[in-house]
């Protein structure tokens, strides 16, 4: 019976393997002559499967100075990956984002193309995209709605610089005729224990074409804590 049981408990457990993710909680509070407040939350999770691979993350920034919003944004991300040699894989991502303030309603993008494992050992991953897609946005202040085809390229290098310190390097880029997005995250990463660690980042997000009164630029820096499962 024992036996019996193992067996079909086994596509469970297998299944379970493949599963795996990450979740970022980032809290800052200040007071006194000026208030501010920021919170940061990110769930990542991601199924392997032979030669595929799917990845699904969400993410939420709120800020506020003096009791007055100064950022909100959130972020779906969606990409699948199919590996054709141990280097070379080919992806199709679709990305959602609506923040507040980048002057746009919101900017969804469906992209597919190639992409290279450059450096894979167990200290360093360095990978690299390239491909092309189709962009929807619509400006919060007139309504407008722009419809794009896009070039995307993506750049990403984690380091191990210790035992239990990481860094890592994201850089992603989307350029149509109308506008060209680039968001570039870096991150120290320092583990508490397996699953637990501490995590301090910086984001810059960029529109090279923004409505009247916006600016080009957000950025945010957050210290907070990384969970592993």
């Amino acid at each position: 019976m024992t036996a019996i049981i193992m067996i079909l408990l086994a596509p469970l457990a297998q299944a379970e393997k493949n599963w795996q993710g990450e979740g970022d909680l980032a809290f800052n509070k200040s007071s006194g002559n000026s208030k501010s407040e920021s919170l940061l939350a990110k769930l990542k999770l991601e199924y392997n499967q032979e030669r595929w691979t799917h990845s699904g993350q969400i993410d939420a920034i709120n800020a506020s100075s003096d009791d007055t919003r100064s950022a909100e944004a959130y972020t779906l991300l969606g990409k699948t990956e199919y590996d054709i040699t141990e280097r070379a894989y080919a992806f199709g991502r679709g990305r959602y984002e609506d923040n507040r303030f980048s002057g746009y309603e919101y900017q969804a993008s469906l992209t597919t193309g190639l992409g290279m494992h450059i450096i894979a050992t167990d200290i360093t991953t360095f990978d690299i995209e390239g491909g092309v897609g189709y962009r929807r946005s619509e400006e919060q202040d007139t309504g407008e709605t722009a419809n794009e085809a896009i070039a995307t390229a993506a750049a990403k290098y984690y380091r191990e610089l210790t035992e239990t310190t990481r860094f890592e390097s994201d850089l992603f880029v989307e350029s149509g005729a109308d506008n060209t997005y680039v968001e570039s995250v870096l991150a120290i990463r320092v583990k508490i224990n397996s699953r637990l660690g501490l995590k301090v980042a910086y984001a810059v997000k960029h529109n090279t074409d923004v409505p009247v009164d916006t600016k080009k630029t957000d950025t945010l820096t957050s210290v907070g804590l990384n969970y592993s499962f």
